[in-house]
């Protein structure tokens, strides 16, 4: 009896000595796990950081994604172990273990699944490209492994998210955010590669607009010349370059609908080749020029693109300089050529033989980028890494007239059409000048939530450098009303169509206003004279107190700068980064 008194007197010691190295393993393993995750998030900052399309095509880069998989991976290990169960089984300690499994887990296959992506992207676009079937094929690799990653990612689950205390609701709201963020670039990156595999396979008859940045339109450059590309099995075949001159066409042969009917039916677009970027909208430009084309050509068209100078110039960073017009071109020279030393010594004779290859000197580039692409003399990362900030600037658009490839376009971002979220501050050349290159913009965006509707106001800031000593094809000749060197714009926002009390400059008057299609256009027209600054505000509200604005490109170039505040800080940014702003 003794004996087991004693026995019972030491159980409650016994028990008391496992408990408490429970405790300190859960500890341990806690610690552990922290310092995975904190290694683990360390990771995934520097794979966002350094992997880029130059990066996959290096077979020396390392694995950026290496350490997110072995560090989650350990965490997730740690986490898994039975020695833990009992914690799992907590009415709250529970919830929150099983999220940080979860999480840990989720963070590890993203890192797996994006090291199978960065691989075949490598095998792909390290493929040889020199002709077309080449070419087609590693299209497809590409997007096959993006359309892979998109739907692997779309299968992970954050596990629980009800509940969390502060530390952990946190990491799992940063990491829905970051993941929510690849699972888009991703899945636009999918569907624009899978259409890309659909224009190349062809056949397809495409027309390439070449829009000049020297003269800008709402949203994109002037429309100067075209190409004729037929792409058939991966090959390009590229027709002349013809000057946008040559195609006018009579009044009323195609008919005027969307932004053209109104607010810009003054313009004429159906007739002036020139006038088709006054809209922002390339849907409804692609579809009026495809019209334009077939009515003055008998031609139909399947898809129609525009190629604006900084797009080129994404081009010849790929394919080294070219030949065009008896100079070599390059990517660092193409910018200041095309805005600014193309015009000197042309004269202001539209009929004039250096005036008339001018025109069609952004054409001719083009052509020499897309026949050095179709020879296969093209870096393949380069022009990958290139495209993204390319396209976001509004520096290449499609149009197709197969709706299923549109709503691709769309959902890629290559479409140029926009949205019932969109704001777009663009200046517009309405002057006989090329002063473009001489003109700095930028914007100021407050959004300021109220109760029941939400003010925002636009203030857009021009400033002309236009230095003396500037000929006349480039300073003006006065014909158009304005002095020389004297920048005259229509001063354009571009907003929700379910904006109200819209003012400009605190009245409501202005030269150009009313819908098209899901958004609301407002213009004022303004002269800048050489050596001076001025601004523009535009001031409108929106239904409710909370919402959000997506920020188009101007696609001028250099880009413009959009600046938003921060809580107490000013964000900064070109708005070809499109920065989206939410309240």
């Amino acid at each position: 009896m003794t004996r087991v008194a004693g026995g019972r007197r030491r159980w409650p010691w016994v028990v008391l000595v496992v408990v408490l190295a429970w405790l300190g393993v859960v500890g341990v393993l806690s610690l552990r796990v922290l310092s995975h995750i904190r290694n683990g998030e360390d990771a995934v900052r520097a794979a966002q950081a350094g992997i880029k399309a130059s990066t996959i095509t290096d077979p020396r880069s390392p694995d950026l994604l290496a350490p997110v998989v072995s560090d989650f991976g350990a965490a997730h290990g740690d986490l898994d172990n039975p020695l833990l169960a009992p914690v799992g089984a907590l009415p709250v300690i529970g919830r929150q273990l099983r999220s940080v499994r979860a999480l840990a887990s989720a963070a590890e296959r993203v890192g797996i699944v994006g090291e199978a992506a960065v691989h075949q992207a490598r095998a792909a676009l390290q493929a040889p490209h020199a002709d077309g079937p080449q070419r087609l094929a590693a299209i497809r690799a590409l997007a096959s492994a993006a359309t892979t990653a998109d739907v692997e990612l779309d299968r992970i689950s954050l596990g629980p998210d009800r509940a969390l205390l502060g530390p952990i609701r946190s990491r799992y709201e940063d990491f829905a955010t970051r993941l929510a963020k690849v699972q888009a670039g991703l899945h636009r990156g999918a569907v624009a590669a899978q259409a890309l595999s659909q224009l190349f396979a062809g056949p397809s008859h495409v027309l390439l607009m070449a829009a000049n940045n020297a003269e800008m339109r709402d949203g994109s450059g002037m429309f100067l010349s075209l190409i004729e590309l037929d792409i058939d099995d991966g090959h390009i075949t590229l027709g002349p370059v013809q000057s946008t001159e040559h195609f006018q066409l009579a009044p009323g042969a195609v008919p005027l609908t969307g932004g053209y009917a109104s607010p810009w039916g003054g313009y004429q677009a159906d007739v002036d080749w020139r006038n088709l970027g006054v809209t922002p909208r390339f849907d409804e430009t692609g579809a009026m020029a495809a019209q334009m084309w077939q009515v003055k050509t008998g031609q139909p068209i399947d898809a129609v693109m525009s190629l604006d100078i900084a797009g080129v110039q994404a081009l010849l960073g790929a394919t080294g300089p070219v030949q065009a017009g008896g100079k070599t071109v390059s990517a660092s020279g193409v910018v200041p050529l095309l805005m600014h030393d193309q015009y000197l010594g042309v004269g202001v004779n539209a009929f004039n033989p250096a005036n008339v290859a001018r025109q069609e000197q952004l054409g001719r580039i083009a052509d020499a980028a897309f026949a050095a692409i179709e020879r296969g003399g093209y870096n393949a990362g380069s022009l990958a890494s290139s495209l993204p900030l390319v396209v976001a600037g509004r520096h290449l658009m499609m149009w197709s007239k197969d709706p299923s490839m549109e709503a691709d376009w769309t959902a890629a971002g290559v479409s140029g059409s926009l949205q019932a979220d969109t704001l777009l501050a663009a200046v517009q050349n309405m002057g006989a000048n090329k002063l473009d290159y001489f003109l700095t913009t930028s914007s100021d965006i407050v959004v300021e939530p109220g109760p029941l509707a939400t003010i925002v106001t636009v203030t857009v800031h021009l400033s002309n450098a236009t230095p003396l000593g500037q000929p006349a094809y480039i300073a003006g000749t006065g014909i158009a009303g304005e002095p020389p060197n004297t920048y005259r714009a229509y001063v354009t926002l571009t907003m929700p169509v379910s904006a109200f009390d819209i003012s400009v400059d605190r009245t409501t008057e202005a030269q150009i206003s009313g819908a098209d299609g899901p958004v609301r256009t407002v213009a004022v027209l303004r002269d800048v004279g050489p050596g001076k600054s001025l601004t523009v505000t535009f001031t409108f509200s929106l239904p409710g107190a909370h919402g959000h604005l997506q920020v188009e490109s101007s696609a001028r170039v250099p880009a413009a700068t959009i600046s938003v505040p921060g809580g107490e800080t000013v964000v900064t940014i070109p708005d070809d980064h499109r920065p989206r702003i939410e309240w």
